[in-house]
Order: structure tokens, then sequence, then C-alpha cells
């Protein structure tokens, strides 16, 4: 039998399914991630509340979905037949009259969600907006680090972390601009104490330690502005942020590539990343080009 259940709360999903998302950790860590950073301050990602679903099959989890407002819907790794587990997902959003503007996750259960909620609505396709690969580090490779120290972002550097956060927002990830959010998010980041920077006489780099997992962390927001690379800035500050996260105490260390980017596909690997899978995020338009399939 197969269920899906709504959870109130962050810690209901992490209670009932952190288990099972950690026997695959890393390919889970957007999903897990979302969902401890929820646990502890239910507003960290904006002021609308979470959609938060456990799927279970004879009662026992095989996959999450969760959804911070606007963003897409995140689904984790299944242990069932995605096809009939997206099936059930959709249905149970309809129910809800749950709107979603589109679907990350790994490959195939991100095509099964994405075909079987576009069925449900004519006239809408999905179009795949980023091509993404999960990988994992458990140890560091020794390479040779430019000139500079890695050091924590503070109060004084606020500007410029503003003026970079909001930079990589657009051209990383394509997001509009938008310098109240850059500066809101340079602040949280630098008041966490999980932004870091690559320093050679002043900033050329940075990378953030983003999402606390049980047992590993998550990097991201690695940025090196245009007129400052293929230097190895952002591999000396990726290397030695590793180093420090994993003699800190956690177990791994994963972080997710665009594909269509060989700089960083190629940066990672040099350091101990290992590529464990890849993930697809669709967006969900008016039918007018690429339609997906399960």
């Amino acid at each position: 039998m197969f269920a899906i259940v709504k959870h109130d709360h962050a810690d209901e999903i992490v209670a009932l399914s952190g288990a099972y998302l950690e026997r695959r950790e890393s390919e889970n860590n957007l999903p897990y991630g979302l969902a401890r950073t929820l646990a502890t301050d239910p507003h960290y990602f904006g002021p609308e509340p979470p959609l938060l679903l456990s799927a279970l099959e004879h009662g026992e989890p095989v996959g999450v979905a969760v959804r911070t407002p606007p963003h897409r819907i995140v689904l984790s790794r299944f242990d069932t037949a995605i096809e009939t587990a997206a099936g059930h997902l959709v249905h149970f959003l309809q129910a809800q009259a749950e709107q979603v503007p589109g679907v990350v996750g790994p490959e195939h259960e991100a095509r099964c969600f994405a075909d079987r909620w576009t069925s449900k609505y004519p006239g809408m396709t999905a179009k795949v907006s980023t091509r993404l690969r999960v990988f994992e580090a458990r140890r560091v490779v020794d390479v040779p680090i430019s000139p500079g120290i890695l050091r924590h972002a503070e109060l004084d550097d606020l500007p410029l972390m503003t003026q970079w956060v909001g930079d990589f927002a657009e051209t990383a990830i394509g997001a509009e601009s938008d310098p109240a959010k850059a500066r809101a998010n340079a602040e949280k980041y630098t008041a966490e104490r999980k932004l870091y920077i690559w320093d050679h006489n002043g900033p050329v780099s940075i990378a953030r330690e983003s999402r606390a997992l049980e047992n590993g962390t998550v990097i991201s927001l690695v940025y090196t502005p245009p007129e400052l690379r293929n230097r190895g800035y952002a591999t000396s500050c990726v290397y030695a942020l590793t180093k420090r996260l994993l003699s800190g105490g956690h177990s791994f260390c994963s972080l997710y590539t665009d594909l269509s980017n060989p700089t960083s596909n190629h940066i990672y690997p040099k350091v101990g990343y290992v590529p464990l899978g890849d993930s697809l995020e669709f967006d969900f338009v008016p039918e007018d080009g690429q339609t997906v399939s399960c």
C-alpha cells in the first residue's frame, strides 16, 4: 500500500524519513538539508509555510518531497517504482490544490514527476532548466594551492560579498537581479560564519557551507569574479574549505555542479570529489517546446 504523509513541521519529516534519506545522504543532500534547516528555523527560507511530504510503502519511507515557496518541488531518491510514486505524488498535490513551478531531483525521479505533472495539465510542458551532477568527497587530494588563505567573511566584507552573492545568483542559477535579497543573504551567511573567502591581498574567491546533514555537509556558492578566474583561486578555496570541514568532524562534503560548466566539473575531481549521480531541474511552462517522458 502506498501513502503520502503531509507534515506540519520539518521535525516530523526528519523523524520519519531521516534514516531513509541517510542511506544515500549525499544524493539526498538537497531535500534532507532543506528539511533539517527548516527543523531548526521554520522561516529560514521565507515566511510561506513549506511543503513537507513523506512517501510510504507498506508503512516504510521510500522517498520525500520538499518545497520552499516560491521554488520548485525537490525530490529525493525513491526506493520504489518511481512511475507509480510520481503518480501518487501528483494526485496528492492536485487534491491539495498545490501548484508547483517545476521540479528538481535525481534524473529519473524528476523526469517521471514532470511527465505525470504535465499530463494532468493540458497546455503545460516541462523544460529542462539545468543539468546537475552531485559529487561527494570523503578525503581531499593535495593539489598545488594558489597564494592566499581561507578565512571567514567578516562585516567589513559585506559590500563586496553582497555584490558577489548577487552575481552568483544571476550567473550560476539565473535569478533576476535583486540587490536587497543579495544583501540579506550576504548578511545571513556572514552572521552564520558559513561564508568563506580565499584571500590573496583581498578577497578573490568565495564558497559557502550551506546545508549541514546528519553525517556530512554541503558546499555551495563557489564564485570567482570573471577578472580573477583561471588563477586557481576557486580550486584553492574549495580544497581548503573541504579539508577544514572534513577535519572538523564531518564524514563527507557534497556539492552540485552545473554540467554546462566545464570549469567546475574539472575543479572538484582534482581535489577529491567523486560523482554519484545526475539530477535535473525542470520548469513547468506553457506548451511551446520540449516535452519529457519517463
